[in-house]
């Protein structure tokens, strides 16, 4: 069984599960984690621990692989305890997880960090010290007033993406940055990356943004993931 951990407000998760045979991938939110999760977890032996998920009854070691489309669960989510607990259940719910993820052996994407429980969720300065090691050409911008302001103006700008998932690059084309997207993948560690380029010749390309959140709203990211884990 692989877990989707995600939310509600995601409508691809139920649509993905749906079409996949029952009981191959289970999703879990914090708006049915009441129903959707139980478990009795053993910190000595936690490979055998007993868990429930959406109804089947299995432990750690048959997880075959997991995928996290959020970096955390939301009080708002937790419609179902009274108001003013939602914040501390959030708390330790998220903190639960964050064991729980680490704990597993299976392959994840993305692995659990101390910030996030889909891997990576640095601030813009922290991957581009990264980038800038590893002589990738990031686009010139300030920080004003709490918000990033670019040299040049941003709808002057062609943008595109390009993401890694197993070390394949899902998109055939800009091959030029191909090298780069390998790189921070490498260096972060990651199964899955998507990186966000600029260009205003389409000769020297420049990046803007990295995001490490799987999208599970195009099929061949579904597939490469199923195939990965």
């Amino acid at each position: 069984m692989i877990l989707l951990i995600s939310n509600i407000a995601n409508e691809a998760a139920p649509a993905w599960v749906s079409s996949l045979p029952a009981g191959a991938v289970s999703l879990i939110t914090a708006s049915d984690f009441n129903r959707s999760f139980k478990a009795g977890i053993s910190v000595n032996n936690f490979s055998s621990s007993s868990l429930t998920i959406n109804g089947y009854e299995t432990t750690p070691d048959e997880l075959t692989g997991v995928i996290v489309t959020i970096p955390a669960f939301s009080p708002i989510e937790f419609y179902y305890i009274n108001q003013e607990d939602r914040e501390y259940v959030c708390s330790e719910v998220n903190a639960f997880m964050n064991y729980f993820l680490t704990a597993l052996k299976c392959k994840k994407i993305n692995p659990p960090t101390r910030r996030s429980l889909g891997g990576l969720w640095f601030q813009k300065f922290e991957w581009l010290k990264i980038a800038r090691k590893l002589n990738i050409p990031i686009v010139p911008f300030i920080m004003k007033n709490g918000k990033y302001e670019y040299a040049v103006q941003k709808d002057l700008l062609q943008t595109f993406s390009c993401t890694i998932i197993n070390d394949e690059i899902m998109e055939n084309e800009n091959e030029h940055v191909h090298g780069y997207v390998k790189l921070l993948a490498k260096e972060f560690s990651l199964p899955y990356l998507s990186c966000y380029f600029s260009t205003a010749d389409s000769k020297n390309f420049q990046l803007l943004d990295i995001n490490a959140i799987p999208d599970i709203t195009i099929a061949s990211y579904r597939d490469a993931m199923l195939k990965y884990l």
